[in-house]
């Protein structure tokens, strides 16, 4: 199994961040395939972009879901979401220089990092939301 597609057991039960975080690993699967040649491309970058933009977009829909339920663990999960961002942006950055380092950078911390997120904290941030009083971060 590629750790770059979204696969059910990441289905955390909240239609919006199921569809965001299929959407998240759809730009990855296509950043992969557009490296896989070697070759950085404008295209390349526009997927990158497109990744940050997205990104951002999906982590403020998730952190306003924390505020509104008054989520005990939403410094950290914010911290995680900060982290991914920058390490989004240093990507970018690598890559508009046109480094060739950066499919290692995608392939094992993004999506590693987005897997392992998804399967613990957006898990625990879930049964938040639906009100389970048992979630945890640990």
């Amino acid at each position: 199994m590629s750790i770059l597609k979204w696969t059910e057991d990441l289905a955390v039960g909240n239609s919006l961040i199921d569809e965001d975080h299929q959407n998240l690993f759809d730009l990855l699967e296509r950043l992969h395939q557009d490296m896989s040649t070697g070759q950085i491309n404008q295209e390349t970058q526009s997927i990158v972009d497109s990744l940050r933009d997205y990104t951002e977009s999906h982590f403020s829909r998730e952190e306003e879901f924390m505020r509104k339920i008054n989520y005990p663990h939403y410094a950290t999960h914010k911290a995680e979401h900060d982290r991914f961002v920058s390490e989004v942006c240093a990507l970018q950055s690598r890559i508009a220089r046109g480094a060739r380092t950066a499919q290692l950078d995608i392939d094992q911390m993004l999506a590693n990092w987005l897997r392992e997120h998804v399967l613990v904290r957006d898990m625990a941030l879930a049964a938040a939301i639906r009100g389970e009083t048992h979630a945890t971060t640990n």
